[in-house]
């Protein structure tokens, strides 16, 4: 500000892949690159496409509604009416944006990696980091009725550019040279097979690491509410996913990104828990560290991370808890577990 000079903000983006793109083409350039690694690795075939379900989760609109909002307020008072027709016209936008996720991003996504998946055996879920383990979780259901043999599950996101950037630095949410307390935008695309045992084995499939339970839980406020954040609804999924897990995990993967709320949202859970539903030395990861705040890509990028950890041998424990904080009210928890050895084999 003394100078009035421009500072470029930091983050992460992913050069090369998605450079000159904007908006859905940018999500759509992280998602194909994240599937059409998946499809390679997990030797997913035409003939398996039938009975495989397709979920993505994808941005909700938290962020720019509150930025909204905050608007409307600093424009002064008005008639109460004016400002519902600014957010009715607000929240058709999005309504517009998520058809054309759902109608465009999506069947281009499949058409672009050879994937015919029906309309009935795909779904988006709009939201933040925490709203992964409800795509998990209605996965699973699917799996265990026997409707599904497999199913993708991924997240894509971006805050590095356009809308998504400009919502986040005008809530005050990015660090910045006067700012301290904050995150770093970032950007990915990360897709999981989850996949019955019996199916996996069927058609040779590598299997590296197992689903645990998944448990979702809803604070009363988010971070804009004033309210201090007191741990309450993560503590509660990391107690259900737990419950009849031992031993305890050593690792856990948080989202933790720089943020004074999330920080103290954890941190208020650790008090609660440390000791007693984890163990005192439990190690923690924090993929902000590699990749910026990465939003609703982050649930199946922190799976990824344990999955890697448990094959190359370096997770240092045979389980790990990932833990989703987001700004709005939803908080989630999952058990990731390594494959049993072979008697007699250590890692």
């Amino acid at each position: 500000m003394d100078t009035l000079e421009s500072v470029p903000l930091k983050g992460h983006a992913v050069r090369g892949l998605t450079d000159g793109f904007d908006g859905s083409g940018r999500l759509l350039r992280l998602g194909d690159s994240a599937l059409a690694d998946l499809i390679e690795y997990s030797g997913l075939g035409p003939e398996h496409h039938p009975r495989t379900g397709f979920f993505v989760c994808l941005p909700g609109h938290f962020y720019s509604t509150a930025r909204r909002q905050f608007e409307l307020l600093g424009e002064g008072p008005a008639p109460d009416s004016v400002a519902r027709e600014e957010l009715r016209s607000h929240f058709e936008q999005r309504q517009r944006l998520q058809d054309e996720w759902e109608q465009r991003l999506v069947p281009s996504l499949l058409s672009l990696n050879r994937l015919t998946i029906p309309p009935t055996l795909r779904t988006c879920f709009l939201g933040g980091p925490a709203v992964f383990a409800q795509a998990v979780v209605q996965a699973v259901r699917r799996l265990r009725s026997r409707e599904l043999d497999r199913c993708i599950v991924g997240g894509i996101d971006s805050y590095v550019h356009g809308g998504p950037l400009a919502d986040v630095y005008e809530l005050g949410l990015l660090r910045t040279e006067e700012k301290p307390s904050g995150f770093f935008p970032g950007e990915a695309g990360a897709f999981v097979l989850l996949e019955r045992a019996d199916a996996a084995r069927a058609r040779g499939a590598r299997i590296e690491g197992m689903l645990g339970p998944s448990s979702i839980a809803e604070e009363s406020f988010d971070r804009f509410s004033d309210e201090p954040p007191q741990g309450g609804a993560l503590t509660s999924a990391i107690e259900t996913c737990l419950r009849e897990t031992e031993p305890r995990p050593g690792l856990a993967i948080v989202n933790i990104n720089g943020d004074e709320f999330r920080a103290r949202d954890f941190g208020t859970t650790l008090m609660r828990i440390r000791g007693s539903v984890l163990p005192e030395d439990f190690r923690q990861w924090y993929p902000v560290e590699s990749f910026g705040e990465i939003g609703v890509a982050t649930g199946a990028a922190s799976v990824c991370l344990v999955v890697r950890a448990f094959v190359r041998g370096y997770a240092g424990s045979r389980s790990a808890l990932v833990m989703l904080l987001g700004d709005d009210e939803a908080r989630s928890a999952m058990l990731i577990e390594d494959l049993p050895l072979p008697s007699g084999r250590a890692r």
